[in-house]
């Protein structure tokens, strides 16, 4: 079948399909809607006078209740509720009719309202005399009252059966219309349905008939099967356009193929090269920040040897260089290579040592270790940047009672490693700093309007991004109360 919108845009020709199914729809639905509705309507009204009839009997025995116990009891709550329910009975009878006639039902009407009119009379006189103390007038009046008002409920109660017998048939009449309607518009809406999903069918397979051939065209050049015949259409809407698009991109890979490839080759070979490139510089640049060693602090350890051989005996000053010289073996014999934590902690014991006998007590030195992590590597020589850099900035400016904690656990999917001190804390401008120069693998001292931080904290960064693979496995945080607290963050996964 030939889609007569061929030459209009894809979405212009689906928009038009959708639109003229939606439209026949919608008018054939709003017909049978209002249809419907009608009928609904006429069925809810069916008993609507069975409804106030019983309103107007509801407030006719209130009222003759009300007036039954003021006359016995003399309350002023029952001459209340007597006026009020009067007014709203007597409010209602005025609906029934005011004239004979010669039908039956128009005449018990106005039967209803004529008894009505003397029940009102008649109780309203009771009253009256009831409140004048005229013992006489009150019976009199009482008992003509109850007369009417038995006459009055026997035809209010007649006529309300006539009124439901005649609802009741009409009520079926317009149940069965209804139940007809509903069959009606089912099958209607079925129909409608059929046509619409015939009408949107024949609309998108003709407009999308095309995309299929260029769909099985695609597949056979992604095959690598160029010798694909050519679509040449006519067409002047988006799917002309791709076909003439597709025949354009058929002749450029004919000509052009063997080019491709070659380029393809060369690139895969440059690609190889640049990744064989970066593997190396990443070796080159971790074993180049392990081999930075600072030599002001080997002067400085010296020194206090020194002086340590002048003031005390021999034996303090050979355990003390003992401990130094450990010190420096184990730097030198973990060039560019990793440690475990135990060998980590290892060597801070013999730093936290010589920090000891340089300061005295001017420092707390406190450790938590979980003895499972012991064995996790890591790059050597980390944690004793960090305790330095406690001391060096964070404790500066202390005398006394200065706390360097170490502490290192493990939960099911972490291992954690936290050196903090309670000194002045770390300042947040040199914080964003020092993160950013070792992520961009900087080196050098870091200099800023805060202050100085040396080279060993972005040295251990770097090292420690480099070696996990990670560059959020080092964070600075200061304390609510002051100090800084160094947190290593390890994956479970990196255990070893």
């Amino acid at each position: 079948m030939k889609n007569p919108l061929k030459n209009f845009g894809i979405r212009a020709q689906l928009m038009a399909g959708v639109l003229a199914s939606s439209l026949l729809s919608l008018t054939i639905i709003v017909c049978l809607t209002t249809l419907l509705s009608r009928v609904m309507r006429q069925t809810g009204n069916s008993f609507q006078t069975n409804a106030d009839i019983d309103s107007f009997l509801t407030d006719i025995e209130n009222t003759e209740s009300a007036m039954e116990t003021y006359m016995r009891y003399r309350t002023f709550e029952s001459i209340d509720k007597y006026y009020h329910f009067e007014a709203a009975a007597e409010s209602k009878a005025e609906r029934f009719r005011d004239k004979p006639s010669e039908l039956e039902m128009e005449q018990r009407e106005y039967a209803i309202r004529m008894l009505s009119q003397s029940f009102f009379d008649l109780s309203g006189k009771a009253i009256a005399a009831r409140r004048a103390n005229n013992s006489y007038d009150s019976d009199l009046y009482y008992y003509k009252t109850l007369d009417c008002y038995s006459f009055l409920h026997d035809e209010i109660v007649s006529l309300n059966m006539q009124f439901f017998n005649m609802n009741a048939s009409s009520y079926t009449q317009s149940k069965a219309r209804a139940e007809s309607i509903i069959s009606r518009s089912i099958l209607a809406l079925i129909v409608i349905f059929v046509c619409s999903a015939l009408l949107i069918y024949i609309n998108i397979v003709g407009t999308t008939r095309p995309l299929s051939d260029i769909s099985n065209v695609a597949l056979k050049i992604a095959g690598r099967d160029f010798d694909v015949p050519l679509f040449k259409s006519q067409e002047k809407n988006e799917i002309g356009n791709i076909c003439r698009a597709f025949d354009s991109m058929i002749i450029s890979i004919r000509e052009y193929i063997g080019t491709i490839w070659e380029k393809a080759l060369k690139e895969n070979e440059l690609r190889e090269k640049e990744i064989e490139m970066r593997a190396l510089y990443t070796d080159a640049h971790l074993k180049a920040l392990q081999d930075q060693i600072q030599p002001h602090f080997l002067f400085n350890t010296l020194n206090t040897g020194a002086q340590l051989a002048m003031i005390e005996g021999a034996d303090k000053t050979c355990y003390f260089l003992e401990q130094v010289a450990d010190f420096l073996r184990y730097n030198i014999q973990h060039p560019g290579s990793d440690a475990t934590i135990g060998e980590e902690l290892g060597m801070l014991d013999n730093y936290i040592y010589i920090m000891k006998t340089r300061f005295g007590e001017r420092y707390q030195f406190i450790k938590d270790i979980d003895q499972s992590c012991l064995n996790v590597k890591i790059p050597n020589t980390i944690l004793q940047p960090l305790v330095e850099n406690c001391i060096k900035h964070g404790l500066k400016d202390v005398t006394e009672n200065g706390k360097i904690s170490i502490k290192v656990a493990r939960t099911q999917s972490q291992i954690t490693i936290e050196i903090s001190d309670n000194g002045k804390g770390f300042d947040e401008v040199v914080k964003k700093t020092v993160l950013n120069q070792a992520a961009a693998g900087s080196e050098g001292v870091l200099v800023s309007d805060k202050g100085h931080v040396s080279s060993g904290l972005i040295n251990v960064i770097s090292r420690l991004q480099i070696y996990f693979k990670d560059n959020n496995v080092f964070d600075i945080r200061n304390g609510e109360q002051g100090g800084t607290t160094f947190r290593i963050t390890i994956k479970a996964e990196d255990d070893v």
